[in-house]
């Protein structure tokens, strides 16, 4: 029955890929100016390109098509694996996109790390001292961390741990060193917001009868908690942690321009400001690639986890 559902979701993804195809194509189609003239404009290096040159590039571009042609187009070389080329950089798409990918990945899995470590032990510290010191302070940093923008954060790590100190390099890459500020920035909110759900999620599992019948067992607490209700607890922590992780591929767009890490955020960045079509459609439709193969990754995850889902699913 869990294949079924399983089957289910795919079938599902199929269609939300395709809509997230049109909406992505249509978007970028519909972008204000002339990507051929600001293209040629960039790689000539003037401000009037020959007609002759715009026009041999609307060719190339397929930007005379009707927009539906355009897109069936563009999406059958999408099916084949073909996303085209940068007209910037005159290499493949898929190769940009190879080169930045894996900056990208690195970075949101050490947010990922450094929230989880944090988050997880203060939520759990939280719930357990309920309504005292060290609750109220942790509540208390979590809403100063959700109420800081994150370049804010970003400019307050560059300056401390950057510039001040001089202890991390606050731009470029070249090894783990570059990506500590960046990942710190992204994590202080998801540590916020984890911390909150894990807090949230003990008091709930200490609350349950099972809890009470552990205990009246003669159960140390340490036992309790470790044995009983770290587990249940944990699990709506997994299936948030999972979600997010796919979006921190696109929130990392602004962090990586401003950290100058060439991951996919930044070549996005780049490519859009130069309106370089074909690799601003290709890195959009990687992030969404991505956010669906997490989501659903964490769909499956959870009804393996949670068996009240399972039933609900048959």
């Amino acid at each position: 029955m869990t294949q079924r559902i399983v089957l289910n979701r795919l079938f599902q993804l199929a269609y939300v890929m395709f809509g997230i195809s049109l909406i992505t194509f249509a978007v970028i189609s519909l972008s204000p100016g002339d990507p051929a003239e600001i293209t040629l404009r960039a790689t000539l290096g003037t401000e009037s390109p020959p007609k002759e040159a715009v026009a041999k590039l609307h060719e190339e571009m397929g930007l005379d098509d009707p927009w539906h042609i355009s897109y069936l187009k563009w999406a059958s070389r999408v099916v084949h694996g073909d996303l085209g080329y940068s007209y910037q950089t005159k290499r493949s798409t898929m190769e940009e996109i190879r080169n930045a990918l894996p900056v990208t990945f690195t970075l949101s899995v050490l947010t990922m790390l450094v929230s989880a470590s944090t988050a997880i032990p203060l939520g759990i510290i939280s719930a357990l001292r309920q309504n005292g010191p060290v609750d109220h302070i942790c509540r208390f940093a979590s809403v100063i961390s959700l109420s800081s923008p994150d370049f804010f954060v970003a400019i307050i790590f560059m300056l401390v741990g950057g510039v001040y100190l001089g202890i991390f390099p606050i731009a470029g890459a070249g090894g783990i060193k570059y990506f500590i500020l960046p990942s710190l920035t992204l994590s202080v909110g998801l540590t916020a917001i984890t911390m909150r759900i894990m807090r949230t999620s003990m008091v709930e599992t200490l609350e349950q009868d099972y809890i009470r019948t552990a205990r009246a067992k003669g159960l140390s607490r340490r036992d309790v908690i470790q044995r009983h209700a770290l587990k249940n607890a944990l699990v709506p922590v997994i299936i948030y942690m999972g979600t997010q992780f796919g979006w921190l591929f696109g929130g990392v767009v602004v962090i990586e321009s401003m950290f100058a890490l060439p991951g996919i955020g930044r070549l996005l960045v780049n490519s859009v400001s130069s309106m370089d079509i074909m690799v601003v459609q290709g890195c959009m439709l990687t992030f969404a690639v991505i956010i669906v193969l997490i989501n659903l990754g964490v769909d499956i995850i959870h009804l393996y986890l949670d068996p009240a889902v399972r039933g609900q699913g048959e």
